[in-house]
């Protein structure tokens, strides 16, 4: 038999009657996870530093800084891309490349 849920009195507080938080278990060991590699992004720092490069590169225009930044993100998330296809196609596994 179930016991009832707890009532909260008027004057307690709410924290007094939810307990714990539940715990999620997670993985152990050296796994890599695919997924973990595609939820990365390129960084603020690492976008800005890629677009000063192509700023440099097309000798200093000042009109364009927003089209270095984005090509500069698109260039990055690419290379993150290429990575992580990279990696899938060399794990062992029962889905890894013949």
């Amino acid at each position: 038999m179930s016991t009832p849920p707890r009532r909260r009195r008027k004057d307690q507080p709410l924290r007094e009657i939810v307990g714990t938080l539940a715990t999620v278990p997670t993985a152990t060991g050296e796994i890599p996870n695919p997924v973990e590699s595609l939820a990365r992004e390129p960084t603020h720092d690492e976008i800005a530093r890629r677009a000063y490069q192509l700023y440099e590169a097309r000798g200093g225009d000042h009109a364009r800084d927003w089209e270095d930044w984005f090509q500069a993100e698109q260039e990055l998330r690419w290379l993150v891309l290429h990575d992580v296809i990279h990696e899938a196609l060399a794990t062992e596994g029962p889905y890894a490349a013949a």
